[in-house]
C-alpha cells in the first residue's frame, strides 16, 4: 500500500499543480470527478448528489462530544442505491462556532455542509493537504473551515471508488440551448 500526500500552500493555480504533483508521484491520472471533490469548497453532499444524479443521505457512524471538542465520523451516501460515496471524519471546535450551530451538530440529524448551508452561515474552506491511497484506491483531502478568522473544523474525507454512473453532460444540439455565446441567467435570457 502506498498513501500519497500533498501539502497544498494555495489554492487557484497551485492546486492544480498539487494534482499533478500526485498524479506524477502515483504514475496515475485521476478521473475528473475525483479532481473536482479534491477541491471543491462548497458542501461535498451537494457536489456527490450533482456528480453521482442521486440524492444524498449522511449517516452518522459516531460522535463523541466533550467541551472543547466534537468528533465526528460519517458516511455520505447515494439514496438511490445505498452506496458509500464518501467517509468523513470531523473534529469541530464549539468554541469557534456558533451556539445554534453547535446544538444542530450536537442533534445528528444533518451533514456539517448542509447545517452551514441552511444556517447561512459564512465560513472559508481551507485545503491543507491531498492524496491518494493506493490500497483502496481512493483520493483523500484534509481541509479546514474557518469561520471569523479561527479554524471551527478540521475535516479528512475519503472518496470511495463510485459503481454509480458519474452524471456527464449531454447535449442535444452542438451547443446547450439557451446559451449564446455570454453569460444567461436562470430565464435563459443573456446577461449584458
Amino acid at each position: 500500500m502506498v498513501v500519497v500526500s500533498i501539502n497544498v500552500e494555495d489554492f487557484g493555480s497551485h492546486m492544480l499543480q498539487s494534482i499533478s504533483e500526485l498524479e506524477s508521484r502515483l504514475n496515475i491520472n485521476l478521473p475528473l470527478f475525483e479532481k473536482i471533490l479534491l477541491v471543491e469548497t462548497g458542501t461535498v453532499e451537494q457536489v456527490l448528489s450533482i456528480l453521482t444524479n442521486s440524492e444524498t443521505d449522511v449517516k452518522i457512524l459516531k460522535q463523541k462530544e466533550s467541551y472543547k471538542l466534537i468528533q465526528r465520523e460519517i458516511h455520505i451516501i447515494n439514496k438511490k442505491t445505498g452506496e458509500k460515496l464518501a467517509y468523513a471524519k470531523s473534529n469541530i471546535i464549539p468554541s469557534n462556532l456558533p451556539h445554534e450551530i453547535v446544538m444542530q451538530i450536537k442533534r445528528k440529524y444533518h451533514g456539517i455542509g448542509t447545517i452551514i448551508i441552511s444556517s447561512e452561515l459564512e465560513t472559508f474552506r481551507k485545503i491543507l493537504k491531498i492524496g491518494y491511497n493506493s490500497k483502496t484506491r481512493s483520493v483523500f483531502r484534509i481541509y479546514q473551515i474557518m469561520y471569523r478568522g479561527k479554524v471551527a473544523l478540521e475535516i479528512k474525507e475519503v472518496f470511495y471508488k463510485t459503481k454509480s454512473k458519474v452524471a456527464e453532460p449531454v447535449y442535444k444540439n452542438s451547443v446547450p440551448d439557451g446559451f449564446h455565446n455570454g453569460i444567461i441567467s436562470k430565464k435563459g435570457s443573456k446577461i449584458q
